[in-house]
């Protein structure tokens, strides 16, 4: 009898075993991982950027801890965002540091060339000096501009409230933004949309897919018309400030892709909503299947 409960037990404690395994891969968490491995193994970084290589990796621990514990996915590409933000940020401080290391060996380049002034062209010698330091300059004040922009850039996505996805940034509006049924953008909406235009204007390069969607309530047709129009009203309201006509897409998808069940209001209306994805530095959008 024990041998034949056994037997019956067996395949349900295999499907709980396998039930147990490790969480899927985090495509975002893994390219975060590459960039710190690649830029820890870099000695020009370890030796003139250690702090902030320390703090990508912190960020990096932050992301992978969460997702060993089976976290939200949003707060682990978060901070996977993070961690790749900040091992560019320790680039870029290497480059600079690296660069004010050259100006000190220029300026000892230097002091050499006029010592030996009396014995060789002053002239020519005082020239070399001085297009050392002025090379030297140029590339210290590249790298405190790239590493300017990475931070900025930081800000900004921080301050539009966006979160990292595998599509790139999206930014989320919901349904509370929006007067009921309509697609006319209350206040706290246009709100986002101002942040959103002055985020482009500093980013020209970058594009926008405006995607309208809604809840499974009414007709699907209904749905799906109410759905571009709140699209096109996002796209109305950022023409209105400024942004080009031609860096703007929208899609409805009405009652498609939700975020949360149905069958409950508070599903509900964080279905009814309008996401923003922005594109790469390239212009490049990933757009759903």
């Amino acid at each position: 009898m024990k041998n034949q409960l056994l037997i019956w037990m067996l395949p349900l404690l295999l499907l709980f075993v396998a039930c147990g395994g490790p969480p899927a891969e985090n495509p975002l968490l893994n390219e975060a991982a590459e960039k710190f491995d690649s830029a820890a193994g870099d000695s020009t970084i370890v030796r003139f950027a250690p702090v902030a290589l320390k703090e990508a990796e912190e960020e990096l621990q932050v992301s992978r801890e969460l997702w060993e514990a089976k976290e939200d996915k949003v707060y682990v590409d978060h901070h996977a965002y993070l961690a790749i933000q900040k091992t560019v940020i320790a680039q870029e401080t290497a480059k600079m540091n690296a660069a004010q290391n050259e100006i000190g060996r220029a300026e000892s380049e230097r002091q050499q060339v006029l010592l030996d002034v009396r014995l060789s062209d002053a002239e020519r010698a005082e020239e070399r000096a001085r297009l050392a330091l002025e090379e030297a300059q140029r590339e210290r004040e590249s790298a405190e501009q790239a590493r300017r922009e990475a931070q900025e850039l930081a800000n900004r996505v921080d301050e539009l409230e966006a979160r990292q996805t595998e599509r790139g940034l999206v930014l989320t509006l919901g349904d509370v933004l929006f007067d009921f049924d309509q697609a006319t953008l209350r206040s706290g909406g246009m709100r986002s949309v101002r942040e959103l235009a002055n985020f482009l204007e500093t980013y020209p390069e970058r594009n926008v897919l405006i995607e309208g969607y809604t809840d499974s309530v009414g007709a699907e047709e209904y749905n799906l018309g109410l759905s571009e129009r709140r699209a096109n009203a996002v796209k109305d309201a950022l023409q209105e400030r400024g942004i080009p006509e031609n860096r703007i897409q929208t899609r409805g998808f009405g009652v498609e892709h939700p975020v949360a069940s149905n069958a409950t209001e508070a599903g509900r209306q964080q279905n009814r909503r309008v996401e923003v994805v922005i594109s790469d530095q390239e212009g490049n959008i990933i757009e759903r299947e």
